[in-house]
């Protein structure tokens, strides 16, 4: 007869078991996989008919979160939760933050084995000056020097847990209670070692899966009951759920230090390696053709793996450099007026899906190289051109898998893209909007030669404030464009923003100037601009003509290069300008060389049309001192491992990196999340009006609140956040 019960759970699945580091007495949060494991603790609880009296946690969120969420999930939460450092993981000394297999490649398996498993050899000290010092975390400070480990072997984490087990948990017991303990795997093993009395030698090798409760019916002297349905190498414990799913979850913890063999010394693959990666076999691809924001057909693309479906559309830009990868259209006039899209949909559907079934959806470069460099394998001057299959056939696949990618690794999208893209998965930075609020330019029926003119909330404390004093200023602009030039001005443009009858670039400027000191946000808003000048550049005569619109433009308005620098350095004189997008033709390196000479450490001068998120072109900016930024728009470069190295070379050269929609738009919000996984610090996604542009915007407020502490917003600081 049951005196007591116990049941333990090991927190789910966190962001750095996700990344596979080191944790130890880090305080990560739980993945988006490991609340779902928490929760599914809960169910499991309820099902099995489980009542807690009492809950012991440690001072960690992810088995904080763990243990609320199971209680939640239990209808349990008035349960009372007791939470001690005593109960906190393993201190895994100067091992802490390191990738658990770059560990292994650089001090090889035995050594970091003996590290991580050995019962009382502990790693190498934590440096005092490390940023994962436990001593310099707050929640400590009321603890003596000598009881905050610099490292810990598992026999050292037995000797701080155990005193508490007899304090505190072991009471409880005997007093017929049943008790939750959510904790972490090495804290349980201490548990686990005493009432399995298991040997030094075997507690190592105990595997604890995560998320998954493990049940104890103990007597009046708190020895274990026999139980039938115990999981060896346990002789007492009862996991609840499905056997097969635990041992797998078991096996998954086993192997994080585990690095795979080269290609030519794997075993041949059985059927038990065929179900590890459930969920990551692409199973079907199917693509079609659907319309974006502007009426023009565009390619959208279905990605089945053998757990869900994933969905990417690829948008279009009206103003395109000549150097991005080819958009494949039909050309057929009689129809959608030349612009369908059934030949990308066709080589989706008939080349790149068939090939690409049966793969792991994980393996995103490798998956881009097949379609970019074997499949395709065009390549022109600035390398692989996409000119056989369609950037846009090619970009909506690898947008798809990208997704696939993230679900099958329990991760939200914007952390899957910071681990493949190499940057931190466990603290982010929202970006600043940048707002294209007027319009000029290729996108509007004004007399205005720059393209966009913007606002960067870059004042603001986050990106929902952001939101706010942007959608502030532009009803305010909204009223001032109408009091100035009546309601038919008040009419949106393709990206969102208004297209007043402004006579110039000035006028536009003071226009808007007016609408932010109306708004009472000056000292929040900068101004930026897209020239887009590659649409009123005369090769011929090597001149810029600021009223290219007008069929009688005077002499006065078509300008050198060098009279154009002078041009903008004005500009910078009046207005608070942070940031001028593609101010020269995409062909004219002196003229970006030039500015970048004269106003480069004052002003951010933004690669878009010269270099098209093109590595190869991003390359020869740096050599030639072109500019200082990039702008990224994945469809100009047509695939997703591109795109970030593009943005990554950009970024280690000290640029700075602004994500960017094009005007041809759907409601598919893949550039927010790639935004915050890159970290880049700003992104331009339209007005803060038409729902495919507030589709990004909103999908940014999700994460924003989603991370809470675990992000930033780039503020000032949006160049190099």
């Amino acid at each position: 007869m049951a005196h007591a019960t116990l049941v333990f759970s090991r927190h789910g699945e966190s962001e750095w078991n996700v990344a596979n580091r080191f944790t130890g007495w880090v305080d990560v949060d739980l993945s988006e996989k490991g609340v779902g494991e928490a929760r599914n603790a809960g169910k499991l609880l309820k099902a099995d008919g489980i009542k807690l009296d009492i809950a012991f946690s440690s001072v960690l969120k992810r088995a904080n979160r763990t243990c609320d969420l199971a209680l939640e999930e239990a209808e349990q939460k008035d349960v009372p939760v007791e939470k001690t450092w005593r109960l906190n993981e393993r201190m895994y000394g100067g091992l802490t933050g390191l990738d658990k297999k770059e560990t292994v490649q650089k001090h090889g398996e035995d050594q970091v084995k003996i590290w991580r498993r050995s019962f009382d050899v502990p790693p190498p000290e934590i440096d005092p000056e490390s940023e994962y010092n436990p001593a310099k975390d707050e929640k400590y400070k009321d603890l003596k020097p000598e009881e905050i480990p610099k490292t810990e072997c598992l026999k050292d984490t037995i000797a701080r847990v155990m005193p508490y087990w007899e304090e505190s948990i072991a009471p409880k017991l005997k007093e017929g209670k049943t008790v939750f303990v959510a904790a972490h795997g090495n804290s349980i093993r201490a548990i686990l070692k005493f009432i399995e009395g298991i040997s030094d030698d075997d507690i190592t090798g105990l595997e604890i899966p995560t998320g998954t409760p493990l049940v104890y019916r103990l007597n009046a002297d708190l020895r274990p009951l026999e139980c039938d349905a115990a999981m060896a190498p346990l002789k007492f414990g009862r996991y609840l759920g499905d056997a097969e799913a635990i041992r797998a979850a078991a096996e998954a913890v086993k192997n994080q230090t585990k690095v795979e063999k080269p290609a030519e010394e794997k075993p041949v693959e059985t059927k038990a390696a065929e179900t590890k990666g459930f969920g990551t076999k692409i199973t079907e691809i199917k693509a079609r053709e659907i319309f974006d924001s502007r009426g023009n057909p565009t390619v959208e693309v279905d990605l089945c793996t053998d757990m869900a479906l994933f969905r990417a559309a690829v948008p279009s830009g009206a103003s395109t450099g000549i150097y991005e990868a080819l958009e494949l259209r039909d050309g057929d006039k009689a129809r959608c007026l030349g612009k369908g899209v059934l030949k990308a949909v066709q080589h989706v559907n008939e080349i790149i899906g068939p090939k690409l079934v049966g793969m792991d959806v994980t393996e995103q470069t490798k998956i881009d190289k097949l379609m970019v460099e074997e499949m395709d394998g065009s390549k022109n001057e600035w390398g692989w051109s996409k000119s056989k299959l369609g950037a846009n056939a090619i970009l909506a696949v690898s947008m798809a898998v990208c997704r696939g990618g993230a679900a099958a690794s329990g991760m939200a999208l914007y952390q899957y893209i910071a681990k493949i893209a190499g940057k931190p998965t466990d603290k982010f930075v929202m970006p600043v909007p940048s707002f294209n609020v007027i319009n000029g330019g290729s996108h509007a029926g004004n007399r205005l030669a720059c393209q966009e003119f913007m606002i960067l909330p870059t004042g603001c404390k986050s990106f929902k404030e952001a939101m706010i004093v942007g959608s502030e200023v532009y009803h305010n602009l909204k009223s001032v464009i109408k009091k100035k030039y009546g309601q038919d001005a008040c009419n949106v443009g393709d990206e969102g923003g208004f297209a007043p009858g402004v006579q110039d670039n000035n006028e536009a400027l003071d226009v808007l100037m007016e609408a932010i000191e109306k708004a009472g946000h000056t000292d929040k808003i900068k101004i930026g601009t897209d020239v887009a000048a590659s649409e009123f550049y005369n090769a011929e005569t090597k001149m810029y003509d600021l009223d290219f619109k007008n069929p009688d433009s005077a002499p006065e308005m078509k300008k050198s290069a060098s009279d154009l620098i002078e041009y903008y350095k004005a500009w910078l004189d009046k207005y608070p300008f942070v940031s001028i997008e593609d101010p020269f033709d995409q062909d004219d390196w002196d003229a970006y060389k030039a500015m970048m000479d004269t106003v480069g450490d004052k002003v951010q001068i933004v690669g878009d049309d010269l270099l098209v998120t093109n590595p190869t072109r991003v390359k020869k900016a740096l050599e030639v001192g072109a500019c200082n930024a990039l702008l990224l728009k994945v469809n100009q470069i047509g695939s997703i491992s591109e795109a970030i190295e593009a943005a990554n070379m950009s970024m280690d050269a000290g640029w700075g990196v602004m994500v960017s929609h094009r005007s041809g738009e759907t409601e598919d919000s893949f550039i927010a999340d790639l935004v915050v996984g890159l970290r880049t610090g700003q992104i331009k996604t339209g007005a803060p009006c038409r729902s495919e542009r507030l589709a990004k915007y909103n999908q940014l407020l999700r994460i924003e609140e989603e991370l809470g502490g675990n992000c930033t917003f780039a503020g000032v600081n949006f160049r190099k956040p």
